[in-house]
């Protein structure tokens, strides 16, 4: 009898542990599951439609964990990382990659020049004949810049094209200025002289005052602030423009301009006649540049930067830079291809350099033509400052 009621209390407790360890329980969540007020914490949950999908709230033991979920919603917090839609506006710096760099965009004071500036920079080509465009020219438009903006014009280098510039011409106009580079037509064996082609320019120039504000939306072009700027021979036909009509512009930035004939001789030099220009000008040469290379100097002395500089009136500075050549402004991939144009120019050879040669042009160009075009003088100690450049010079003088 005593075995019979042994046998029977075992089976009972046997039968009790197995009723402790039911499916429908997590021993090690007892305390949890008593603690579904957590649950009730998915009132945050409340945010999370999503647990409307719990049909499978039978599973409230699981639904517990999504009280963890529920602290999700801080999550929500995470709108603040919408606020990085500030930083969304630098996205506009985009296309130049190193636009990221434009945590600048927030601040309204001044910019350091020599960095990308804070407007993305948008390319608008126009063909001849587009609207009676009298050439193609490209506008480097600084989106988001709003108001009235400084126009400035860029004429490239003998046989080069409008569009090799565009490391230069994008770091300048991302400081809040709208660059035009325009398309001259002549070559080794033909075209026009240079004071014939300057007043080409300058009858461009005209047309483009009534074409310009329909191109651009949120800004207005204001061409009483108008700087010129021209590379090579673009720079000894600006010179013919300014002699021809010497209030056009308040500023010029000549890039290693050069003031000799083509190879083949003719077109004097425009330096012969005295400078009529009275507004501000600066002159960037190139230590290679009057280097010869099958027999010919692409910035030949005599009739380089330092000629232009000597020439005109000051307020006027003038840099060399060291280590670089008359083609070395030129985007990389163009120098690459420009063939012989560039090929019979002493150049670098080493295209990081030349990468940080395009940098500080823009940025020499970025200061001298804030403080010329937007009176922010701020600028002239950033340009006079040259030891500190973030590029070697042998030379610098202003007057």
């Amino acid at each position: 009898m005593k075995k019979v009621f042994f046998f029977v209390v075992l089976l009972f407790v046997i039968f009790a542990a197995c009723e402790n360890e039911s499916p429908g329980k997590d021993p090690y969540d007892n305390g949890n599951t008593g603690n579904t007020g957590d649950t009730g914490d998915t009132g945050d949950t409340g945010d999370t439609g999503d647990t409307g999908d719990t049909g499978d709230t039978g599973d409230t033991g699981d639904t517990g964990d999504t009280g963890d979920t529920g602290d999700t919603g801080d999550t929500g917090d995470t709108g603040n990382t919408g606020n990085t839609g500030d930083t969304g506006n630098t996205g506009n710096t985009g296309d130049t990659g190193d636009t990221g760099d434009t945590g600048n965009t927030g601040d309204s004071g001044q910019l350091d020049p020599f960095e990308l500036g804070p407007y993305f920079v948008l390319f608008i080509d126009v063909a001849e004949g587009d609207n009676g465009a009298p050439r193609d020219f490209r506008i480097y438009n600084p989106d988001g810049a709003e108001g009235d903006l400084p126009v400035i014009h860029f004429l490239h280098g003998f046989q080069c094209n409008y569009r090799w510039y565009d490391d230069i011409l994008v770091r300048l106009a991302s400081h809040g200025f709208i660059v035009v580079s325009s398309q001259s037509q002549h070559s080794m064996f033909g075209g026009d002289a240079s004071n014939v082609e300057a007043d080409k320019v300058l009858s461009f120039i005209d047309w483009l005052k009534g074409d310009l504000p329909a191109r651009l939306t949120g800004k207005t072009p204001d061409f009483t602030r108008f700087g010129v700027s021209g590379h090579s021979r673009g720079g000894k036909v600006t010179n013919h423009m300014l002699n021809t009509r010497n209030d056009m512009a308040l500023a010029f930035f000549g890039v290693d301009p050069v003031d000799a004939g083509s190879p083949l001789g003719g077109d004097p030099p425009s330096l012969d006649n005295p400078v009529l220009f009275n507004g501000s000008s600066m002159f960037l040469g190139a230590e290679k540049g009057p280097q010869t290379s099958m027999g010919q100097a692409c910035a030949p002395a005599g009739n380089n930067s330092v000629n232009f500089y000597a020439g005109y009136p000051s307020p006027s500075r003038h840099v060399i830079a060291a280590g670089v050549g008359h083609m070395d402004m030129l985007d990389e991939d163009d120098l690459a291809s420009c063939g012989t144009t560039c090929s019979v120019c002493v150049n670098s050879g080493d295209p990081a350099l030349n990468t940080q040669f395009r940098q500080y042009i823009g940025g020499l160009m970025a200061a001298f033509f804030n403080l010329t075009l937007k009176d922010n003088t701020g600028y002239e100690p950033v340009l006079d400052d040259f030891p500190n450049h973030p590029f070697g010079v042998i030379v610098f003088e202003k007057k």
